[in-house]
């Protein structure tokens, strides 16, 4: 199932790969990590509550938030979090979230 539309029942389906999400667009962004990076950040994100880690490129652009993952994944769904991480051995440190945008 690709996506459902309530208001007229109706609900798209497709093949499992037209799930895959390699591009995520984020609303009200926080950046706790330090100052707001003005250019693109390479770091780890997390899609979801215990969604797995991908490899990404985050930006950051006015009151939005956008990360080009290095794979694609699934299950990626408005209203979810995106979390951007930096790797550290100590202690992955976080960067900044968003809300997934519809």
């Amino acid at each position: 199932m690709l996506s459902i539309t309530p208001k007229t029942n109706t609900v798209t389906v497709g093949p499992a790969e037209a799930l895959e999400v390699s591009d995520v667009r984020a609303v009200r962004p926080v950046w706790t990590g330090g100052p707001r990076p003005d250019a693109p950040v390479e770091c780890q994100v997390q899609l979801r509550a215990h969604g797995e880690v991908v490899p990404a490129t985050v930006a950051l652009d006015g009151d939005r938030l956008h990360a080009e993952l290095r794979r694609p994944v699934r299950g990626v769904a408005a209203g979810q979090a995106v979390v951007a991480y930096r790797p550290d051995p100590a202690g992955d440190v976080v960067l900044g979230s968003a809300t997934i945008a519809g």
